[in-house]
């Protein structure tokens, strides 16, 4: 399974990717700015879980994506 991110500046070229995917069948789910900034703290939080160690510098470009 591979997942996707795509960031759209226009709600019409989002609808139209959203009907897209559902015409094929795949599943997608629709977030905001701040989902998606907690999504990436989450990535790093259990990265420095497995890891033991994750840098600030790690953790701030993270949000930043």
């Amino acid at each position: 399974m591979e997942t996707l991110l795509i960031k759209s500046r226009s709600k019409k070229t989002s609808q139209l990717l959203m009907d897209l995917s559902k015409e094929m069948g795949m599943k997608f789910k629709k977030i905001d700015d701040k989902d998606l900034e907690d999504y990436f703290m989450k990535k790093s939080i259990d990265e420095g879980r497995i890891s033991g160690f994750t840098t600030r510098e790690k953790v701030m470009n993270a949000l930043k994506k």
